[in-house]
């Protein structure tokens, strides 16, 4: 899985689309040194990089919703701490030599899809930055 292949809408908030960019880029850069075998430490590495990112991330969309006085911010909170522990759980995955390419993937639809394209486009409608989506 490629960039290319993942396609996530833009919450209108420039700084939080800017992350959600970064994200990704540490997700390819991981699914590239699995799937070329580049070994343990290159792995670890990019899966390390990907976790402190991500925690990065979430520290800052949580504060920006704080401010905005998001009402469903708590329920936010949660999505956020399940995706940081599927990622501790792919590291410990990684540190027993198991192959954590298949749960990677779906944890990128999970978390690029589902919650970006969700959740955050849900908070981005509440501030105005984005329209709702089109059900029809």
């Amino acid at each position: 899985m490629t960039t290319a292949e993942i396609e996530f809408k833009k919450t209108g908030i420039p700084a939080i689309d800017e992350q959600h960019a970064q994200l990704v880029s540490y997700l390819e850069r991981l699914l590239m040194w699995i799937s070329k075998g580049h070994g343990f430490a290159a792995t670890f590495d990019a899966l390390e990089s990907l976790s402190s990112y991500t925690r990065t991330h979430f520290e800052f969309e949580e504060q920006h919703m704080r401010d905005h006085q998001y009402p469903k911010l708590a329920a936010h909170i949660e999505l956020h701490q399940s995706i940081i522990s599927g990622l501790a759980g792919l590291k410990a995955e990684l540190e027993c030599a198991k192959d954590v390419e298949e749960d990677l993937a779906g944890m990128l639809r999970l978390w690029i899809v589902k919650h970006i394209d969700l959740e955050d486009m849900e908070y981005a409608v509440f501030l105005g930055t984005a329209q709702p989506a089109d059900c029809g």
